[in-house]
Formats: structure tokens, sequence, C-alpha cells
């Protein structure tokens, strides 16, 4: 086990997760936080370098094509995220309303992908969660719960502001932090199924 790649995925997680309580990060701080992004997504691209090599490699089933899909797009997602939170930059000043708009809706984006993304590469950890039939339906009802609360639709049709503000960041990113739960359960109920 790579404890290198480990802490820069969980810490890559915690920044994301953090990022989406934009009402409660002075611009500085979003903006800093944001090129840390940038600097651990390099890092878990290094990390999993042999996953990249391998891309052209062996042959392709629905899962494996699924995942690879998944990965491109929120690549993708996540370049132009920066791109646009860059631009947007009070220190750049290049963007304008609708470039933070977009950035916003990408933003949001990427919280389903990362979801979708965490799915498939954390699907032997979740096979062996116990009490999944009880766990998994608490989870998708809290990941409702929070996608209400945080108004995620809304927010990811650029409806208006960066984030809902909802007590504090701690209870904010746990309703993200829910969200992605949700998804990731979403895509492996299909464990709930008693393999003979």
């Amino acid at each position: 086990m790579n404890t290198k790649k480990i802490i820069v995925d969980i810490l890559l997680f915690i920044l994301m997760i953090v990022q989406y309580s934009r009402q409660y990060l002075n611009p500085t701080i979003h903006e800093i936080i944001g090129i840390c992004l940038i600097v651990l997504v390099i890092l878990h691209l290094y990390f999993n370098r042999r996953y990249l090599k391998g891309i052209r490699k062996g042959k392709y089933n629905r899962k494996r094509s699924l995942m690879l899909i998944i990965n491109i797009a929120f690549m993708v997602v996540f370049i132009m995220t920066c791109i646009l939170g860059l631009l947007s930059s009070q220190f750049i000043h290049m963007g304008n309303l609708t470039t933070i708009y977009l950035h916003k809706i990408l933003a949001y984006l990427s919280i389903i992908i990362l979801g979708l993304h965490l799915s498939f590469n954390m699907n032997i950890l979740i096979a062996k969660i116990p009490y999944k039939k009880i766990i998994f339906p608490l989870l998708i009802v809290f990941g409702i719960y929070c996608m209400v609360k945080v108004d995620f639709w809304n927010h990811l049709i650029g409806k208006y502001g960066f984030s809902t503000v909802n007590g504090n960041i701690l209870i904010n990113s746990a309703y993200y932090i829910g969200i992605v739960l949700m998804i990731i359960v979403l895509v492996n109920l299909d464990t709930l199924v008693e393999k003979k």
C-alpha cells in the first residue's frame, strides 16, 4: 500500500469538498486551495501512472470502458473548471459573469463525476461493508436530503451563487460528502444481491 498515494487521495477529496463551501472561504483561500488541487491531481496521476500506461493494453469490457469514460470526463471537467477559475481569479481579471457561472456549473458537475469515479475505484472496499441492506438505503435518503439542503440542482444549472449557506463549513461539507456517498451507493446497488 502506497502511503503517499493514500495521503494525496485523502487531501484531494477533502480539499475538493471544502471548495463547495465557497461562501465560507475568503476568495484568496478559495484560489489557493484551487492551486493546491491542481498540484494534488498531478500527483494523483503520477501515482496512478501504471493505470495510464495500461489504457491501450488489454481488452475492454463494459465496466472498464465506462470507467475510462468517467475518468476522461473527470479530467476534462476538472481542467475546464481550473481554466475558468483562473480566468475568474481576483488577480487575473480576465473572466466575466459567464466565466464565473460556467466555473460553478462545471464544479458542481464534477461532484457527480467524483462520486462515479470513486464508485469504480472503491468497489472492493464497498463490497466489504456490513449491513448494506440497512446502510445503503440510509445513505441514499441522506444523499437526497443533502441535495435538497444545498439546492444542488439549481447550482448545477447555474441558477444562482456558488454555495448555499447552511450553518458552517463543516455542516456544508458534510452535505456534499453525503451527495458523493449517495452516488457511490447507487452505482454499487448490485452488491446488495447475495453472491452464491
